[in-house]
């Protein structure tokens, strides 16, 4: 058995963590950037915005190398707002973003948050429903020319 925080995913050993020091924000920032902005042909600190250092963070890490991260940062009214999910593809369908998704609304949960929402990209809404998600109508992104969906879970 794996020790709090290590996971086994087909023989890889798997930490779930904040990222601690500044060089592993860095690399968490970039991993963001080039999995959501890159693609769109956005430019690095895109990926940013100002309420990071009020976020809870979690990345997923394979040794070293971050392969998945995702943030959740509380707003009023008992909520909670998940954002820039990611996980590289060679790990998609194996329970990372699953694990990510998990301890963010862990986290949640401990803030007495009731409902975590979030934009979808269309190819993730499958993901989010089979995680608790409904959709609650079309997401009004930043990210022009992306749709969205608006989703959002009621954490019990």
């Amino acid at each position: 058995m794996p020790p709090p925080g290590l996971y086994s995913h087909e023989k890889r050993l798997i930490q779930y963590r904040s990222p601690r020091s500044t060089e592993e924000f860095a690399d968490y920032f970039l991993f963001r950037w080039a999995l959501l902005r890159k693609p769109l042909g956005l430019p690095r600190g895109s990926e940013r915005d100002a309420l990071e250092d009020a976020a809870y963070h979690v990345a997923a890490y394979d040794r070293q190398s971050v392969i998945g991260v995702g943030r959740v940062h509380l707003e009023g009214n008992h909520m909670a707002r998940v954002r820039y999910m990611a996980v590289v593809a060679s790990y998609r369908g194996q329970g990372v973003g699953r694990e990510i998704l998990g301890r963010l609304e862990q986290f949640a949960r401990r803030q007495k948050v009731r409902i975590c929402w979030l934009y979808a990209r269309e190819n993730a809404v499958e993901f989010y429903k089979r995680n608790g998600y409904v959709i609650g109508g079309v997401g009004d992104s930043e990210l022009s020319g992306v749709r969205h969906e608006r989703m959002e879970k009621h954490l019990g």
